[in-house]
């Protein structure tokens, strides 16, 4: 269904030319010691556009047969911007749905543990691959700039089905996910209330001013070159979160976040957000699996918060 365009080639070729530039000036840096500065900074080039091009362009991972005892029916559906995407619909018994959004390399199918907490609940839910993701057209992940039309899309293919109501539309997304859904909502305001998981940066204006540690200085130079290169790859360039998180009140937000690097950002998010905004902290979590580290209080939280956002 997909195909990868000339960007994710130039990127590929540009990736591949970094590395051997390395291989030769180090290779030269052995006779010649003062070029081990210069090959220590295109070293640090390379590792930035690596970086950049594993988020540009992830691994496709594509669906897989689950063991699951939920019923989905598999649709394909139209971005806002056109591409076909593919998603797995499960009609609920409040007509309420919650669209369900993985995170960079996954596929919809991550997403089925949530899914069926929450159609216990009586929530239907609606798992999509985003582009370049799983069986979704695409072959460049934006991080949330251009993901916005797929989550847009979704709400669009929602409000066609007679057994949806469309004023009980809700998102879920994790990390890149939340990015999307967190986007995708400043498109429609037809989702309701959004629940983020491990929402990150997005711009470097995003960090928080300026750095209060010799390490964010340390890394400083490197996010700066990260940045600039994956805006390159993707062509684009995005409003940071903290400069949109505040747009999507009045409708309700829950930041969760899980790991100190998580908490970090949406503290930041959190005060940058406006009511009715909501957070939870697991501490020693890890990125993207607070329902892995608390399953039972994940559930709680999050079905209480959409019992009262999406009555």
């Amino acid at each position: 269904m997909y195909r990868k365009g000339w960007r994710y080639y130039r990127n590929v070729t540009l990736l591949w030319i970094l590395f051997f530039v390395v291989l030769m000036i180090g290779g030269y840096a052995l006779e010649h010691p003062l070029y081990w500065t210069l090959v220590l900074f295109i070293w640090v080039l390379r590792s930035a556009f690596g970086n950049a091009f594993q988020f540009a362009h992830p691994s496709r991972r594509f669906n897989w047969d689950s063991k699951s005892n939920l019923v989905f029916k598999e649709v394909t559906f139209k971005s806002r911007d056109g591409l076909t995407l593919f998603g797995r619909f499960h009609a609920g018994r409040n007509r309420a749905v919650i669209i369900l959004i993985h995170g960079l390399g996954g596929a919809g199918t991550d997403m089925l543990v949530h899914a069926s907490f929450l159609v216990n609940a009586g929530y239907g839910v609606f798992m999509i691959d985003l582009r370049a993701h799983g069986s979704s057209d695409g072959d460049t992940s934006t991080y949330g700039l251009r993901e916005a039309d797929d989550v847009a899309g979704a709400v669009d293919y929602l409000l066609s089905r007679v057994d949806v109501n469309g004023a009980k539309i809700g998102a879920l997304g994790i990390s890149l996910g939340a990015q999307a859904a967190l986007r995708g909502a400043l498109k429609t305001d037809k989702i309701r209330a959004l629940v983020l998981d491990g929402l990150s940066p997005a711009r470097l204006s995003d960090h928080g001013g300026s750095p209060r540690s010799i390490q964010r200085w340390l890394n400083l130079p490197f996010n700066w070159l990260y940045y600039r290169m994956y805006e390159y790859m993707i062509r684009g360039r995005d409003a940071g979160v903290l400069e949109v998180i505040g747009r999507i009140a009045p409708r309700p937000i829950l930041l969760i976040a899980s790991g100190s690097k998580d908490i970090y950002f949406s503290r930041l998010f959190y005060e940058a957000a406006k009511d009715p905004r909501e957070r939870w902290e697991i501490h020693d979590g890890l990125h993207g699996v607070a329902l892995a580290g608390n399953p039972q209080e994940y559930i709680d939280r999050v079905v209480g918060f959409f019992n009262r956002t999406l009555p």
